[in-house]
């Protein structure tokens, strides 16, 4: 009984959704989802869950690319800036971070040095990208961004993508579907 109670609840949650503000979970694998958020404008979600209460995420819209660390416990003040070191096997690299929320901060946030790069680190991120180590300049614990584990994702989040493109309507398989 556990285990229909579990496989319902899951195929529930993997249904899309179409309210205005929310998120269409397209796949997951391994921590990691992809999802097509409805909010104006719309925006790609590639998110990691560790599951006790960490979280990262990347979202990309047509003009906005933007990478956010967020912890259920913390309380960040409004406007508060700080820095975070990323260190993969071959660089180590400071940048900037700032609020998003509080319970979130914005890594690279919009005018700081280096944040174009960021659609360059998710699109490695599909290639065999190694994890990438995050150290706090607080007292907050290294945490280790498995960006190893979401290679798989990749033609899910190129689905999205195109969605985005295509103005946010996704592409059916009907009968009444056409090929132009």
């Amino acid at each position: 009984m556990k285990i229909l109670t579990a496989t319902v609840l899951m195929a529930a949650m993997l249904q899309p959704v179409t309210a205005l503000g929310e998120t269409e979970w397209m796949g997951g694998a391994r921590q990691w989802s992809v999802g097509y958020a409805s909010d104006s404008p719309p925006y790609c979600r590639l998110l990691w869950e560790s599951e006790i209460g960490k979280s990262m995420e990347f979202r990309q819209s047509a003009t906005e690319t933007l990478w956010l660390v967020s912890k259920n416990s913390w309380d960040i003040p409004a406007g508060t800036k700080t820095e975070v070191t990323l260190t993969d096997r071959n660089v180590t690299k400071a940048v900037a971070a700032e609020f998003f929320d509080k319970n979130t901060l914005r890594l690279w946030p919009v005018g700081s040095k280096g944040s174009g790069g960021l659609k360059k680190i998710i699109k490695n991120s599909f290639s065999g990208t190694p994890d990438v180590q995050l150290t706090f300049a607080g007292d907050e614990g290294d945490w280790t961004l498995p960006l190893s584990r979401v290679d798989q994702l990749y033609p899910t989040y190129r689905k999205c993508l195109k969605r985005l493109e295509a103005g946010g309507k996704p592409k059916q398989d009907s009968e009444t579907s056409k090929p132009f």
